[in-house]
């Protein structure tokens, strides 16, 4: 079993992660539980973990402070969780090479997925194949692995999916060119910004239009359309049938 250190800052995470951890026979154990910053350090000090599991909730900035000192010392395996300037804090955890993000509120199933993912840098080095090498960006005058600022990117479209979003925008928050991370986007998701947008837009209408009574004019400004006409056309394209169309059929075949 690999140890986890759970700091959680609300004090309300720990049964409900030893929950499913247990649920789900993962091979991880919630060896000692903290709320504070200075405990958490104390116990890295006092034990070794396999991984830090940092829980914000309205705790960002002593979460954030955790993860840069964690990194001073330590390259073990850390999952932030929650927060509420949420591009902020998953922005200026990248650069403190943070493993892993969910945003607040966090769901089992990414937090499952996100678990997983870390055993692959928790195995005995031998057991390990060599990874492939990711091709690096320049965050703040520190070379990240692409795949880390591409999910900051990810991460603000989805939580900005009824604003007016646009690759310079982020590229500007990011002080990166434009079509550098327009590059970088597609060679990691193999799909261009404007698709994945697209994608990411189109699923949150179905979503809406499945699960809501929302007028649609009221689901196309949730997903960033102004025009009404204009996301009928987008919606129809990607759907193969209209808004109200689609509501329809779905209703029938439920």
């Amino acid at each position: 079993m690999y140890s986890v250190l759970l700091v959680d800052y609300s004090r309300r995470m720990c049964r409900e992660l030893k929950q499913l951890l247990e649920d789900n026979r993962l091979p991880f154990t919630i060896t000692d539980s903290v709320s504070s910053s200075n405990a958490a350090l104390a116990a890295l000090l006092d034990r070794d973990f396999s991984v830090v599991v940092v829980h914000t909730d309205q705790c960002d900035t002593a979460g954030l402070w955790l993860c840069h000192h964690i990194r001073k010392k330590s390259d073990i395996p850390i999952l932030l969780l929650g927060g509420r300037d949420q591009f902020r804090l998953v922005r200026k955890a990248m650069t403190y090479q943070v493993n892993d993000y969910l945003p607040s509120p966090v769901r089992p199933a990414a937090l499952l997925q996100s678990l997983r993912g870390l055993l692959n840098k928790i195995e005995p080095v031998s057991m390990k194949k060599k990874p492939a090498v990711k091709p690096t960006i320049q965050l703040n005058g520190k070379a990240m692995d692409s795949i880390h600022v591409i999910r900051i990117v990810k991460a603000y479209v989805r939580d900005h999916l009824n604003e007016e979003i646009t690759l310079k925008k982020i590229a500007d928050m990011l002080h990166f060119n434009c079509a550098y991370l327009g590059q970088k986007f597609k060679m990691e998701e193999k799909i261009s910004f404007n698709d994945y947008m697209l994608k990411e837009r189109m699923k949150k209408a179905k979503q809406l239009l499945l699960s809501t009574d929302l007028r649609i004019y009221e689901i196309a400004l949730e997903v960033g359309y102004r025009d009404i006409d204009w996301f009928y056309k987008k919606f129809k394209a990607y759907a193969g049938s209209s808004p109200n169309a689609y509501r329809r059929q779905k209703a029938h075949t439920a």
